[in-house]
């Protein structure tokens, strides 16, 4: 029996939410209910540059009670943007994540960004990630 190698692109989300850096919070909390997505990646002249999680707007604005309408994307966002290509094995995405401790990787290609990929969609495709990413 021959395992199955699987790829960044085999398990990503094609579809990415994107703002510009300018964007008001209160514009990217919006974004992240309508479509159900936990982040946001952030752009500067379409390119990819930070990620803004709910997580983030959690701590950095409503915990701090700050007025979210009046923060803009690139004062919260988490820069620079740790990213993966597509092509890369899903294992190499799982020690990304495991060892920068993040939950999300955009995938760029070509300057691109063509997906996302979660701890989710890596748990969902290879359960044995789980130890690295949340070690017992």
């Amino acid at each position: 029996m021959t395992m199955e190698i699987l790829e960044v692109g085999d398990v990503m989300t094609p579809i990415v939410i994107t703002e510009d850096e300018d964007t008001p919070v209160t514009e990217l909390s919006k974004d992240m209910e309508v479509s159900g997505a936990g982040s946001v990646v952030i752009t500067k002249g379409g390119k990819p540059v930070g990620i803004v999680t709910d997580r983030d707007i959690a701590i950095k604005v409503i915990m701090k009670d700050r007025k979210a309408s009046k923060i803009k994307a690139k004062e919260v966002m988490s820069s620079p943007l740790i990213t993966i290509d597509p092509y890369a094995p899903l294992e190499k995405a799982c020690e990304l994540l495991a060892e920068k401790g993040i939950r999300r990787l955009p995938v760029i290609e070509d300057d691109e960004l063509v997906g996302i990929i979660s701890v989710r969609n890596v748990l969902t495709r290879n359960p044995a990630c789980v130890e690295r990413i949340y070690p017992g």
